[in-house]
C-alpha cells in the first residue's frame, strides 16, 4: 500500500451518509461538525456553504470539504431559514416526479476519532474547494462525479454505491489539492514529493515492528545514516525514529479498538518489548498513559 492510502486508512474515519437530497423551495441545513469533517457535491442547481464568517457559492459539479470541527451550512440562498441536517433527515417527504428539483446534494460526514492524529490530517487546510471548471472532462473526478449523479436517479443498492463514490471522491479532491500546491514550506506536502523520505516512510509504514534504527533504515535505503537524518527532519522537522514512534501508536490504538486485546499485547505487537516500555513511550510522546487516553475510545 502506498504511503497516502496507508495514513488514510489508519486514520480510521467514520464515515456516514448524511443525505442525497433533493430541494424543491428555499432551504438550509446546518452541519454540526465537533470531530468530524463535512463533505459536499452539488450534483444540480446551485447553494451557499457558510462556516466561519464566509459565504461560499457552490455551482453544480463543485466540490467542498470541510476538514475538521467546524460547524457551517448549506442554503439555497444567503436568507434561507436554517434546520438542523437531523431533523431534515427524520421528516417523511413525498417526492413529486412531475416536479424538478431547484437544487440535489450528497453530504457525507467523516468522523475523527478520538485520540492522536497524523500529522498529514492537522497540515490540511480548513476547507477544500475544488470549483467544477477546474476539473478536467477525462479527469477522475469527472468521471465519478458523473456516475454519482446517474446513481442518484435509481433505487436499487444507491445508499451503498453513493457511499463509495463518496469516498472515492474525497480521496481524489485530497490528492488533486495535493497537486496543485506550491510547497514552500518542510511539512507533508514537501514529504510526499520527496523520493527518499517517501521511500523511508514506506518501509516504516509497511514493517513499524521492525527492529528499526537510523543505521538499518539508511541502509535500506543506500544512503548514509546523516543524509537520512538530515534529510527526513528537514522534510518533516522530525527524526524518523521519534515519527516512527508515534506511529506505533497510532497502529497500537487502531488495535485496540479492533480487537480488545490487552496492552502487553500490543505493545509486543508494534515493536515494544512489554507493557511498561510502551507505555512509557507513549506519556513520553502524548503526556498520559495509554490506559487513560484510551478508556475515552473504548
Amino acid at each position: 500500500m502506498d504511503i497516502l492510502s496507508d495514513i488514510i486508512s489508519q486514520a480510521s474515519w467514520k464515515t456516514d451518509l448524511l443525505s442525497k437530497g433533493k430541494l424543491y423551495e428555499s432551504w438550509g441545513f446546518r452541519f454540526p461538525c465537533d470531530r468530524s469533517g463535512g463533505f459536499h457535491v452539488i450534483t444540480q442547481g446551485s447553494c451557499y456553504v457558510r462556516f466561519s464568517g464566509k459565504d461560499l457559492k457552490l455551482e453544480r459539479g463543485d466540490l467542498i470539504f470541510i476538514t475538521r470541527g467546524i460547524h457551517h451550512e448549506l442554503l439555497s440562498d444567503l436568507n434561507a431559514k436554517v434546520m438542523e441536517i437531523q431533523g431534515f433527515l427524520k421528516e417523511k417527504r413525498q417526492e413529486d416526479p412531475s416536479q424538478k428539483p431547484i437544487t440535489t446534494f450528497v453530504s457525507a460526514r467523516y468522523e475523527i476519532p478520538i485520540g492522536p492524529v497524523h500529522p498529514f490530517f492537522t497540515e490540511l487546510p480548513d476547507y477544500i474547494l475544488i470549483p467544477a471548471r477546474d476539473i478536467e472532462s477525462h479527469h477522475t473526478l469527472s468521471l465519478a462525479l458523473t456516475m454519482l449523479s446517474a446513481e442518484l436517479e435509481k433505487d436499487l443498492c444507491t445508499d451503498l454505491i453513493v457511499q463509495r463514490l463518496t469516498d472515492i471522491i474525497l480521496y481524489n479532491m485530497i490528492r488533486f489539492w495535493m497537486e496543485t500546491q506550491i510547497v514552500k514550506e518542510p511539512g507533508w506536502l514537501m514529504a510526499l514529493r520527496d523520493p527518499v523520505v517517501i521511500k523511508a516512510l514506506e518501509e516504516l509504514h509497511k514493517y513499524p515492528s521492525k527492529d528499526w534504527t537510523i543505521a538499518t533504515l539508511a541502509n535500506c535505503l543506500g544512503i548514509s545514516r546523516a543524509n537520512l537524518a538530515s534529510r527526513f527532519k528537514d522534510v518533516l522537522s522530525i527524526p524518523p525514529m521519534e515519527y516512527l514512534a508515534k506511529l506505533r501508536m497510532e497502529r497500537a490504538k487502531v488495535l485496540f479498538k479492533e480487537n480488545q486485546r490487552t496492552l502487553e499485547e500490543i505493545a509486543l505487537e508494534v515493536g515494544y518489548a512489554s507493557a511498561f516500555s510502551f507505555s512509557k513511550a507513549y506519556k513520553r510522546i502524548y503526556g498520559q498513559s495509554p490506559a487513560k487516553e484510551w478508556k475515552k475510545v473504548s
